[in-house]
């Protein structure tokens, strides 16, 4: 999985793994403790579990409250968080190099002997968290669509869940959720920065000894298609917000670099053609863009757009002759060489930074990407061309079978756009 030399894998005695990246430059240790469950792995009553159990971790350890925990971390200055995903659970640090085995004290207290207390507290805590993402359009707009694109399949479910499912969860549901998740089968370490990764391999074993095994969750994404490729939801709003898109790739396709520069074509920055054709030359909307997210099996590419209610036809409009211009013509010389280095440029920077090392060998574990080392990135960006972003755009940019969800204070038709009118 790791062609790139300076990531080391370590599998200790009963399967639990360890990704280590030495960066003798840096000045800090990004930690994080990933565990391969998430939204999809999640039985439909319980929806959003894996989120409230990433929650739970931060309330309390045999040795320390809640308050003590945020104490033991600001007492070596640490940066943390948690974050959960479609298929991924990770509480992440970042530090001090000195600090590394406290740090390590900490976070395998939270993940192996969690109290679960306050559990009905923080379960409204994240009923509230739902209204407030109902209060933001734009990404209502974004999980209507991906439930469009991953009909029937747990993909296209919000990773958060909803008020009734959280509310559902006891004590008890929780508790048998965490013996049969938090296992060597599902988590594993990574860290990247500067470190000693024997020291590091030495600090896990000892400190998350005791984990029991377990299946990992099988993966196997099976959408069917919606009734409707259009859906609308009224929101009393300023503006109008419109998600477009369809299936995409896994994220460790061979076409992912391919992908990625269609992406950057369409809509990854500010001389990308919808930025240009709908922002800059119209003036129809003030956000525009597109964008691709890679699961393990499977995979989503998307266009966002918001604009007065006035206003939104005539971007999906111009949205849709971008998609299939895209489809018909090959880019040429000039936008595919200043595309190239718009991804190698953002792919490499964005590597200086310890935490970003962490998240990259995470993700693709979870994905099963291979890691690859930065010269062999440039080189497949490199390798891109035309005809493949071209191919691409009419395998996943087909009007005809796109879907389309919007949110905004009137109903209109703007599926016809997507019917070849």
């Amino acid at each position: 999985m790791a062609s790139d030399p300076n990531i080391r894998r370590k599998d200790l005695p009963g399967g639990l793994r360890v990704f280590s990246e030495q960066l003798a430059e840096a000045t800090s240790v990004a930690l994080g403790v990933w565990i391969r469950a998430g939204s999809r792995d999640e039985k439909d009553e319980v929806a959003g579990i894996s989120h409230l159990m990433e929650h739970m971790l931060f309330k309390g350890t045999p040795s320390m409250d809640a308050l003590g925990i945020a104490q033991a971390f600001e007492s070596i200055g640490a940066q943390e968080n948690a974050a959960t995903g479609e298929e991924y659970t990770v509480l992440y640090a970042r530090f001090l190099p000195e600090h590394l085995d406290r740090a390590l004290d900490i976070v395998s207290g939270m993940i192996k002997e969690p109290t679960l207390v306050d559990l009905e507290r923080e379960r409204e805590v994240i009923v509230e968290e739902i209204k407030m993402y109902e209060d933001r359009p734009d990404q209502m707009a974004d999980e209507y669509l991906s439930s469009l694109i991953f009909h029937d399949d747990t993909l296209g479910r919000p990773i958060i869940g909803s008020a009734e499912t959280v509310r559902g969860v006891d004590h008890d549901t929780l508790r048998g959720f965490h013996e049969d998740t938090y296992n060597t089968s599902n988590l594993f370490v990574v860290g990247a920065g500067k470190l000693d990764q024997d020291h590091l391999e030495r600090a896990v074993e000892e400190r998350f000894s005791g984990l029991p095994e377990g299946e990992p969750f099988v993966r196997d994404a099976k959408p069917t298609p919606p009734e409707s490729r259009f859906f609308y939801k009224f929101k009393d709003t300023e503006q109008y917000h419109v998600s477009m898109g369809s299936l995409g790739i896994p994220a460790s396709s061979e076409d992912r670099f391919a992908m990625a520069a269609l992406n950057s074509v369409l809509g990854g920055g500010m001389s990308s053609r919808l930025f240009q054709e709908v922002r800059e030359k119209r003036g129809l909307a003030y956000a525009v863009y597109s964008y691709h997210q890679g699961y393990s099996d499977a995979g989503a590419i998307k266009t966002y757009v918001g604009s007065t209610t006035g206003n939104v036809e005539q971007a999906v409009k111009v949205i849709a002759e971008q998609l299939e211009k895209v489809r018909e013509e090959t880019v040429d010389d000039e936008e595919l060489y200043r595309t190239k280095q718009q991804l190698k440029s953002s792919t490499l920077l964005a590597l200086e930074s310890t935490a970003a090392r962490m998240t990259r060998i995470g993700r693709s574990v979870i994905t099963g990407s291979e890691l690859m080392p930065p010269e062999e990135i440039a080189k497949r960006i490199e390798s891109v061309t035309a005809e493949d972003i071209r191919r691409l755009a009419r395998k996943h940019l087909n009007l005809d079978t796109m879907y389309l969800s919007a949110v905004g204070p009137k109903e209109l038709d703007l599926g016809r756009y997507l019917n070849g009118s």
